[in-house]
């Protein structure tokens, strides 16, 4: 039987992180199910669930890890996960998902505001992706979340709505449609 694993390693972004990380867990005979690995500020952080070969456990990979976190002053952590990542972590099947996406000026709360509205109207956040761009003088903060409902995607578009007023930012939300098969 499969087992998983998640691993995070972060620090100082540089050239060479992705590929010396990912040589290591393809010489461990580690597969990536699933991935997230991005430039924050000056800092690089990857995020990874990963199968691992019959025989080897997370405390395994951290020793072969060392030398390249050593080596690139980088910072890691492996816990052993007990779940497929294939399958749906959310027991309900969401009856659909969508992307919405916040673009105003740059304040406190916003990322709050808004994934308390998803919450509160029976959403769930699977990704978000925040950046301020424009100038230091006038910084934009661009938001985009994926979204998964199973209930009545109305509400949320109404309670954005709202968002949209209180917070003075340009808020829109758009269905994912899936294509049957």
């Amino acid at each position: 039987m499969k087992h998983y694993a998640l691993l995070t390693i972060f620090g100082k972004d540089r050239p060479g992180i992705v590929a010396q990380v990912t040589r290591v867990l393809f010489e461990t005979g580690c597969n990536i199910a699933d991935s997230s690995m991005t430039r924050l500020g000056g800092e690089f952080t990857i995020m990874l669930v990963l199968s691992l070969p019959d025989g080897f456990s997370p405390s395994d990979l951290s020793k072969q890890l060392l030398p390249v976190v050593n080596e690139m002053a980088l910072h890691h952590h492996i816990r052993e996960i007990d779940s497929d990542p294939a399958l749906n972590p959310n027991p309900t099947q969401p009856e659909r998902e969508c992307i919405i996406s916040v673009l105003g000026a740059d304040q406190p709360g916003i990322v709050y505001r808004v994934a308390a509205a998803i919450q509160e109207t029976g959403g769930n956040v699977s990704d978000l992706y925040t950046q301020v761009i424009g100038s230091s003088e006038r910084p934009i903060y661009t938001m985009i979340i994926e979204t998964e409902y199973s209930s009545n995607i109305e509400a949320i578009q109404e309670r954005l709505d709202q968002l949209e007023t209180e917070l003075q930012v340009e808020i829109s939300i758009r269905l994912v449609q899936s294509d049957p098969l």
